[in-house]
């Protein structure tokens, strides 16, 4: 098999373009599926992307002028691509794409890496909107969502077989039961009588992400602490980028409020952006994790893969496909915008590690060898056809 795929690598980084690197990774040296790769980024930062401009339609023009030769030189006659979610600028960067690429391949491959357009079609888009897309973008061969969730919406264009592919990470700690449990355990049991319980937030920063709710959540859960006369505190550590500016601010306000420090300091820190090794001090450090979102294109976080990898106790939304991510029942699930959950689930957390087994789960379900095996499958049953 011999597939093309169109779509970007980091920079900038974010779930979607962390997702293909993996795809690449995995793909790069399988006997049965040769791939070719255009990098077809057009946004410089997370500032950029969404946004319109000539430069970009420019770069968009050239990569499918060399999709296209690849095509013709090469013989890749199927197009893997990430489609847009239901953002009107991205769907008609959609509809160029596959104006000028899709006649010339025989197989078409959606490997949807948020909501589709199928919700955008029903809801937002016009009536020749909807007419155009489902000229361009419908009838794929295959589509590829990351949860069952999905299925309905990636339906709405009518491929010809929709399987899920869940996200993935390569296995950041393989030596998790020697160096990082024992370490976790310790600092549990070390909060029974008096420390700091550090909770991490990691993703954009931005309030549909949910974190306001966590930053709530944590006053909310020291004030109940401090009100039972405990020597134990909650430290929220926030690293990502800020999606909007007048966010920032809010932000950097409310952490100089009083309910937000302490006589050991501040209860909230800000990291910035977290390169690799940030990251796995960020995660090695953190006793929980926290992403309570409700964000409209919410897919498959790769941070609660990660945090699952690092066997943390997660708290999540029960939004979308998040619940599908972790066992039936499991405890740190919430309801959206609801920081007294969250400060019930922390305060349940307190001096507990693992519990609900996430790390074997990740090990099950979420390793970069499991999502190979599915995404080969995949591509290869459309061969035999």
């Amino acid at each position: 098999m011999k597939l093309l795929v169109f779509a970007h690598v980091p920079p900038p980084f974010h779930g979607q373009s962390f997702m293909v690197q993996q795809l690449l990774d995995e793909l790069r040296d399988d006997e049965t599926i040769e791939v070719f790769h255009v990098d077809s980024r057009l946004s410089k930062d997370i500032d950029d992307i969404a946004s319109a401009s000539p430069r970009k339609l420019a770069l968009l023009l050239g990569y499918c002028l060399k999709a296209v030769w690849l095509r013709l030189r090469h013989g890749a006659n199927n197009f893997y691509y990430v489609p847009a979610p239901g953002l009107r600028n991205a769907v008609y960067r959609d509809w160029i794409v596959m104006l000028l690429c899709r006649p010339f391949f025989r197989r078409t491959i959606f490997h949807y890496q948020a909501s589709g357009v199928g919700g955008w079609l029903e809801t937002g888009a016009r009536a020749w909107e909807r007419w155009v897309s489902r000229r361009l973008l419908g009838r794929p061969a295959l589509s590829i969502v990351l949860g069952d969730h999905y299925h309905e919406d990636a339906a709405k264009l009518s491929p010809r077989r929709i399987v899920t592919v869940p996200n993935c990470a390569p296995d950041p700690c393989p030596d998790y039961a020697a160096t990082l449990q024992p370490a976790q355990q310790t600092r549990a049991q070390a909060l029974g009588q008096a420390g700091t319980f550090r909770v991490l937030y990691l993703s954009l920063c931005y309030r549909d992400k949910g974190l306001f709710d966590a930053i709530d959540a944590v006053a909310d859960v020291n004030a109940r602490l401090r009100a039972n006369g405990l020597a134990k505190r909650v430290q929220l550590d926030v690293a990502g980028k800020f999606y909007l500016a007048e966010e920032e601010s809010e932000f950097n306000e409310r952490l100089g409020q009083a309910e937000l420090n302490d006589a050991q300091g501040p209860l909230v820190v800000y990291h910035g952006f977290a390169d690799e090794p940030k990251k796995r001090e960020l995660f090695a450090q953190a006793d929980a994790f926290v992403l309570a979102s409700y964000y409209e294109f919410e897919a498959h976080p790769v941070s609660l893969v990660e945090a699952m990898a690092h066997g943390l106790p997660i708290i999540a939304t029960r939004w979308r496909i998040l619940p599908e991510l972790f066992p039936a029942d499991y405890e740190g699930l919430v309801d959206t915008k609801s920081p007294g959950q969250i400060a019930d689930r922390l305060e349940g957390f307190l001096g507990r590690t693992d519990e609900a087994g996430l790390r074997d789960r990740f090990l099950r379900h979420f390793t970069r060898r499991a999502f190979g095996e599915k995404i080969r499958a995949a591509l290869l049953a459309l061969e035999n056809e």
